[in-house]
């Protein structure tokens, strides 16, 4: 499994047409291979397997480790007007393994603010505000 791209996107839907969206992208390059390479393998999803062991499953459609993953979700609330963040991982083959709402489905180690510090001093910041006219 390779990973060309990592696109974490922050949104806060129920604001409607005062909807801000911001996405924060990293392209994988050697240059910071090593870093996203540390990060996958070391995170440990939902206390029950490292992210890259959860990524392969996903991608190889291991649906008795995803369940156990899943089943350790700690299923968070979303308050009104709350953020709702989505984690990408786009790979070299073409597929893209989302994980949504990330912060209050899944408990990902190493990850906030450890590695979306990374990202941010590493990728690309992009806001973009949702206006009533685009709707």
């Amino acid at each position: 499994m390779q990973i060309k791209l990592i696109k974490l996107e922050h949104t806060n839907p129920s604001l409607g047409p005062h909807e801000k969206i911001t996405t924060i992208s990293l392209t994988v390059t050697e240059k910071n291979l090593q870093e996203v390479d540390d990060f996958i393998r070391s995170s440990k999803i939902n206390n029950t397997t490292s992210l890259f062991e959860y990524l392969q499953a996903i991608e190889n459609d291991d649906k008795k480790m995803i369940d156990s993953v899943l089943n350790n979700s700690p299923k968070g609330v979303l308050n009104e007007g709350g953020n709702i963040s989505n984690l990408y991982f786009h790979l070299e083959n073409g597929k893209t393994i989302e994980l949504a709402d990330v912060y209050r489905q899944y408990h990902l180690s190493n990850f906030y603010p450890e590695f979306t510090s990374y990202m941010v001093k590493a990728g690309e910041v992009i806001d973009e505000n949702i206006s009533p006219f685009e709707l």
